[in-house]
C-alpha cells in the first residue's frame, strides 16, 4: 500500500512540473503583449506628431492600429483564459 501511495505522489509532482513547464511559455506570452502595448502607443504619438497628415487619414490610421492591436490581444486573452482555467482546475486537484 505504501508503494502505491508513493508511486501516485511521485505521479503528481511529474504531472505538477508538466504543467509549470507548459505555462511557463505564458510569460513570453505576457512579454509578447507588453510589446504590443508598447507599439501601439508609439504609433498612436506617431500618428498625433504627423502634421502633414489630414484628420480623415488620421482617424484611419488610428482605426487600423487599433485593430491589428485588438487582434493580437484577443488572441493573448484567450490564451491566458486558458491558463488560468486549468491552473484553478489544479489548484483544486492540489487541494484535496
Amino acid at each position: 500500500m505504501k508503494q502505491h501511495g508513493f508511486e501516485h505522489a511521485i505521479a503528481e509532482l511529474a504531472e505538477a512540473a508538466a504543467l509549470q513547464a507548459e505555462i511557463t511559455q505564458h510569460r513570453l506570452a505576457l512579454e509578447w503583449g507588453q510589446m504590443v502595448f508598447t507599439r501601439a502607443v508609439q504609433l498612436w504619438g506617431d500618428i498625433e506628431a504627423h502634421e502633414a497628415l489630414a484628420y480623415e487619414d488620421e482617424v484611419v490610421a488610428q482605426v487600423h492600429m487599433l485593430d491589428e492591436a485588438s487582434g493580437s490581444l484577443w488572441r493573448l486573452h484567450k490564451m491566458l483564459a486558458h491558463t488560468r482555467r486549468v491552473l484553478q482546475r489544479h489548484r483544486r486537484h492540489v487541494r484535496h
